[in-house]
């Protein structure tokens, strides 16, 4: 059988863009090397405890929210608890310590009630967010050209385009003097994955309105159960979703076009478009078969900085950490207030320093744990070297080293945390590239620098004619809100191909 388009990879962006094709009525197959969808952003249960593997909590799901919307259009939001978070995260730094909600307008408040002498600035900015954002939503929804939009830019949308030359720390700096003011208002850069001084203004301003402008959600039972409804939803549109089949090459024709795809079982599945939700550079570089291709992705592609990984402790607890302390869902504890030092430390390793995130995903949705337990989640920023070229026992006596250290440091705000651990397992970047395959274990594809982030961006199209990309490491990045809109625009473009192609 000869299907529309072969998905390669069932994470968010790649079950996104193969519910889209299925529901236009396109025979889709997706292959997943997992035995389960989600990519980063599944779940995992040990003795009784789901764990999110990455989730925190996602914008674009409230109701008219973006991703909602294409959840009921296509069926998939049916049967699927939507739990609306209250508020974001309890700041932690060293002379500074509240809580802060989703609104925008809360935001400015509690900024200029820390930084009265900032008050004005701080209006002026987010004044500035304000306009910014209008532009945004008036570039996205115009029908004009690209090319004419970026002539006609700097006169019809001259703060839009202006952050994408900027920094985030290089914009606030025309606006803000006080250094813990901004470090305050950047709190949300390990998102991204880079300090403030190095992200992209562009791409912050987007993930900052999904955090201040917009309502998050949880999901109940898990983030996973919206991928095993668009798993069910596919396979009822009459398409096929088959896990633990790794694809192994991507196989063109004569002229150019993509013809089929191989897999580790020595399959060959042939399709009219592949659109792949794997990594870019091993999908551009790797499995490809055209070799002249291959050739020119790599010379383009060894030069892009990727994302640093992450490592992760998921602590299964005899008693809710709402008891131990954790008076919030999110706890962000940052050492300093320089994120450059903070990012050095996680660097280098320095896991005494570190900045971390500690989550309670168990307050929001108590069905993940066993009556009366709970869980916590604590995470950092790291880089691959740090835990590359260990062996076994290196490796497992550092994993238990920081295992303690984790824990000992968020027992300052949680005591006696270390007295009701009954679960304890750590991610590192190891385990990310394991599981993902994802390079070094990056988390959020490429790195969001000032050349690497907005149009300057990887495309979802490629050299190949028929072959697309979908995921965090094209365009607008990672993140399952900005992986839906990936992998709908890859969905878009494979059915414009799929409507010019002349079918066999």
């Amino acid at each position: 059988m000869k299907y529309d388009a072969i998905i390669i990879g069932a994470g968010a962006a790649g079950l996104t863009c193969a519910l889209k094709l299925s529901a236009e009525g396109k025979r889709v197959l997706v292959l997943e090397r997992q035995i389960i969808p989600g990519g980063y952003a599944t779940t995992f249960t040990r003795k009784g405890f789901t764990f999110e593997s990455s989730i925190h909590c996602v914008d674009g799901l409230e109701e008219g929210g973006q991703v909602r919307d294409f959840l009921e259009e296509t069926g998939v939001a049916q049967g699927i608890e939507f739990i609306q978070l209250n508020s974001f995260a309890r700041i932690i730094y060293p002379e500074h310590d509240f809580i802060l909600d989703f609104n925008r307008d809360n935001f400015v408040t509690i900024l200029q009630e820390k930084f009265p002498q900032e008050k004005n600035n701080i209006k002026k900015l987010f004044c500035f967010f304000d306009d910014f954002y209008a532009q945004f939503d008036r570039w996205s929804a115009s029908g004009m050209p690209g090319a004419l939009k970026i002539i006609l830019g700097p006169v019809i949308y001259p703060k839009f385009l202006k952050t994408s030359f900027y920094t985030i720390k290089q914009l606030l700096d025309g606006y803000l003097k006080d250094e813990e003011l901004k470090a305050v208002l950047t709190d949300i850069w390990r998102f991204m994955g880079l300090a403030p001084s190095r992200v992209s203004a562009l791409y912050f301003l987007l993930v900052f309105r999904g955090y201040y402008y917009n309502h998050n959600f949880s999901i109940k039972g898990g983030f996973d159960q919206i991928f095993q409804h668009m798993v069910k939803k596919i396979e009822e549109n009459g398409s096929r979703v088959i896990f633990n089949t790794t694809v192994t090459k991507i196989i063109s024709d004569k002229s150019g076009r993509v013809h089929s795809v191989l897999t580790d079982k020595n399959e060959e599945f042939q399709a009219n478009a592949v659109i792949s939700n794997a990594n870019a550079i091993d999908t551009l570089t790797r499995i490809l078969d055209n070799e002249l291709i291959k050739g020119q992705y790599f010379s383009k592609i060894s030069s892009l900085e990727k994302s640093i990984s992450a490592t992760q402790l998921y602590l299964g607890l005899s008693i809710p950490a709402k008891e131990l302390g954790m008076n919030n869902f999110m706890f962000s504890i940052n050492p300093t207030y320089n994120h450059d030092d903070n990012f050095s430390y996680s660097i280098a390793g320095d896991y005494d320093k570190c900045s971390l995130e500690l989550m309670d995903h168990a307050q929001v949705d108590p069905s993940l744990v066993p009556e009366g337990k709970g869980s916590l989640t604590i995470m950092t920023l790291d880089s691959y070297s740090n835990w590359n070229n260990l062996n076994d026992k290196e490796y497992a006596k550092k994993k238990g080293e920081v295992t303690a250290k984790f824990i000992l440091r968020a027992q300052k705000y949680l005591p006696e945390l270390s007295r009701h651990v009954v679960i304890a397992e750590l991610a590192t970047p190891k385990t990310m590239e394991r599981y993902t395959l994802s390079p070094e274990g990056a988390i959020y594809g490429f790195a969001q620098t000032v050349g690497q982030s907005g149009i300057k961006r990887l495309s979802q199209e490629t050299k190949i004619k028929g072959l697309f990309l979908a995921g965090a490491w094209t365009r607008p990045g990672a993140g399952v809100h900005a992986c839906f809109i990936s992998g709908l625009s890859a969905a878009e473009l494979a059915l414009k191909f799929l409507r010019n192609k002349k079918i066999d």
